[in-house]
This record gives structure tokens, C-alpha cells and sequence, in this order.
């Protein structure tokens, strides 16, 4: 039995085990992103009219939920690394399946694979909660952990414009079976790097409940997990239109890595409410953009600045929902930030994909899908000035 202390004194955030868990938690975000692409892909012959799509991402957000109440009793009741492992086991089968049963895919495609993601959705939330909310946690000092945190949700944030780049590119030069096997792939090659991170034992708690919400929601976040929900929901119905274009995920990633530099060099001493309107005054100047036909900016410049503003909103919001969190809750703050950041992304693109009836538009360009996410930009720009900025401040803790 490893009986070493819980956390490791004296060394630097960026050790050898918390590369090998940040490098595991892009892999597995990565897969499943991917599998939301090669998806459609798949799907895309049903037919127009069809709805399977809005139900796969629909179901995927669900499944987000589903498993999150019974997180603390497993990581409590079981060594946390394994409960991590052998959820990746059942995601490395779940993006296999499509590959492994295509001929039952195909002539089931209607409900299975709104059930494949579903069960994804389920899986990857759990595999979310115990990896960033606990393992990354475990294996560093409590003084770096902020860091962690941090470091760790820009890793599963890059994921969502890595992941489409990855299954694009491996579409273009091979099949969709092929994207299948690349991302179950990914998801084994997370379960080594976990493997080989050594992890303190931790004696359970007397009385575990059966469902709790300790790993899963902060109560007390409400107001901020709304507004990132909302940010997201943004972001992701501008994502709707661009689900199969590799030169959009491209542009994303450039913004999200410009908003890395802002951070540092610009709103390195902002405050919250400096960031959170940047970013939505970004967001919405990328949606106006869209709503034009300048081919350029479509291509260019509006995922460019969707990628800046939402990168600016995620991370300011990660150290306001710490705040609001109390000491035994930094887990707990973090599957917050997670649920807000992935629930917005599935409703937002299943939402798109509900205006054009289950369907990529033909020109990446929809003036309802446009007019919505502006209204949605406008919306949270003015609960923000007006009531979560202001409830922000009475409520944070620390």
C-alpha cells in the first residue's frame, strides 16, 4: 500500500507526474471531440430533416449530469486513480464501438448513437471529475494548486479545437473508421500516462451518502455557472455552422493561444469585471462578424476573436468560482466549471443544428443562428453589469 503523504512537498507544479496528467486530460478531451465530429460525418446521409444530430449532442450534455452525484461515494469508497482508470477502459470501448459494430451503426444510426453519446457524455463527465477535480489536486502542493487548476482547464479547452483538427485531418487522409480508432486510441494512451502517476492512499470518510453534490456542483456558484453557460451556449452555436471546417478549429485555437498572451501581458492585473466584458464585447463583435458576408473575416477573424473572448471568460471565471468555493471545495469548483464550460458547448451546437433541421448549412452562414447568439451576447452582457458582477462580490469567500 503506497502510504506516502498526501501531497508532495517542495517541488515545481510542472513535474514529471502533472505533465503526465495534463498530457492525459488533453488526450481524453481530444477523443471526444473527435467522436462529435466523425459523428456527424456519419450521420450526414441520413437525410435532411432528419434530428439525430440535435439528439446526439443533446444527449451528450445530458450525460455530463449523470454521473456526477455518485463521484464522491466512488472516489471515497475506491482507490480515485482506478475509479479514473476503468472509466477510461469504457471510453476507450465507447469511441471504438462505431469502428468495431459499424454494420450496426449504420442500420441503427437513428437512436445509437444518441445513446453512444450519452454514454460518452456520462463517462467523460466522471473521468472529468475524479482526473481535474481530484487526481491533478492530489499531486501537488496546496500552495500550487490554483495553478493546477488552471494549467488543467486550458488543457481540455485547447482539446475543443485540437480534437475537430485531429478527426478533420484524419477523415481527409484516411476514413471516419479510421477517426474511430485514432480517438479510442487517444483514450488508452491517457489510461498509461494515469497508469505510471504513483497517487497517496486516502482512508474513506465514515458514512458516505449514496448521491452527493461534494466533486460534482458548488451550490453557491449558481450566478457565475449561468453566465459561463450562456458564454458557452454562444460559442457553441457559432461552432454549429463550422462542425466539418478544419480551418475554423484552426483560427479557434489561434485565439484561444492569443488569450493565453492577454492573460499574461495584458490582464495580468485585471479584475473580473475587466476580462468578462472584454471577452463578451470579443464575442459579440466576432457574432457581428458572422453576419456579414466577408468571406475573410468568416474564415479568419470572427474564430479568432470568439476563441480570445471565451478564453478570457473561462479562465477569469475559474479563479471566481475558487473564490466562491470554501476550502474543501476547490474540487468541487472545478466539475462547476467543467459542467458550465461542456453544457453550453452541447446545447449551443445542438441548438444550431436544430435551426437548420438536423443539418449543416450549405454556407457557414445563418442569420437565425446569428441573431440568436447575439441576442445571447447581449443577454449575458447585461446580467453580468447588472446583477452578477455586483452578486459576485457580496458572495465570494476568499
Amino acid at each position: 500500500m503506497d502510504t506516502q503523504q498526501n501531497t508532495p512537498v517542495h517541488q515545481h507544479l510542472w513535474n514529471r507526474d502533472f505533465w503526465l496528467l495534463v498530457i492525459a486530460d488533453l488526450l481524453v478531451a481530444m477523443g471526444v471531440y473527435m467522436q462529435m465530429v466523425y459523428v456527424e460525418t456519419w450521420l450526414k446521409p441520413v437525410g435532411k430533416g432528419d434530428n439525430t444530430l440535435v439528439w446526439v449532442m443533446v444527449g451528450y450534455g445530458v450525460g455530463l449530469f449523470a454521473m456526477g452525484g455518485f463521484c464522491s461515494l466512488l472516489v471515497q469508497k475506491y482507490r480515485r486513480n482506478w475509479v479514473c482508470l476503468q472509466s477510461l477502459i469504457v471510453m476507450t470501448a465507447l469511441l471504438a464501438a462505431p469502428a468495431l459494430f459499424s454494420p450496426f451503426f449504420k442500420t441503427n444510426a437513428m437512436w445509437a448513437f444518441p445513446v453512444l453519446r450519452f454514454a460518452t457524455g456520462a463517462f467523460y463527465g466522471l473521468v472529468q471529475m475524479v482526473l481535474s477535480s481530484t487526481l491533478v489536486i492530489d499531486c501537488c502542493e496546496a500552495r500550487q494548486r490554483t495553478g493546477a487548476n488552471y494549467a488543467t482547464a486550458w488543457f481540455y479547452r485547447l482539446a475543443f479545437s485540437l480534437g475537430p483538427l485531429t478527426a478533420l485531418m484524419v477523415m481527409r487522409y484516411a476514413d471516419i473508421l479510421m477517426a474511430s480508432w485514432v480517438s479510442a486510441g487517444m483514450m488508452a494512451a491517457a489510461f498509461i500516462l494515469i497508469l505510471l502517476v504513483r497517487f497517496p492512499f486516502k482512508s474513506p470518510e465514515d458514512n458516505l451518502p449514496s448521491f452527493s453534490l461534494d466533486r460534482f456542483l458548488l451550490p453557491q456558484a449558481w450566478a457565475l455557472f449561468i453566465q459561463l453557460f450562456l458564454v458557452t451556449s454562444v460559442l457553441g452555436l457559432m461552432t454549429s455552422l463550422f462542425l466539418t471546417c478544419s480551418d475554423y478549429f484552426a483560427w479557434l485555437m489561434l485565439g484561444f493561444l492569443l488569450a493565453l498572451l492577454a492573460e499574461k501581458f495584458f490582464f495580468g492585473n485585471a479584475d473580473m469585471m475587466g476580462d468578462t466584458v472584454a471577452g463578451l464585447l470579443l464575442i459579440g463583435a466576432a457574432v457581428l462578424l458572422m453576419m456579414t458576408e466577408a468571406a475573410a473575416g468568416v474564415l479568419f477573424l470572427a474564430p479568432v476573436l470568439l476563441g480570445l473572448g471565451s478564453g478570457l471568460i473561462g479562465s477569469r471565471f475559474l479563479f471566481s468560482i475558487v473564490n466562491l468555493s470554501e476550502h474543501c471545495q476547490r474540487g468541487t469548483s472545478q466539475s462547476t466549471l467543467f459542467l458550465a464550460w461542456e453544457s453550453g458547448l452541447a446545447l449551443g451546437i445542438g441548438t444550431g443544428l436544430a435551426i437548420n433541421n438536423g443539418m449543416l448549412p450549405e454556407i457557414p452562414r445563418n442569420d437565425d443562428i446569428c441573431s440568436l447568439a447575439l441576442a445571447g451576447v447581449i443577454v449575458s452582457l447585461g446580467m453580468y453589469l447588472g446583477f452578477t458582477h455586483k452578486w459576485y462580490l457580496r458572495n465570494k469567500r476568499r
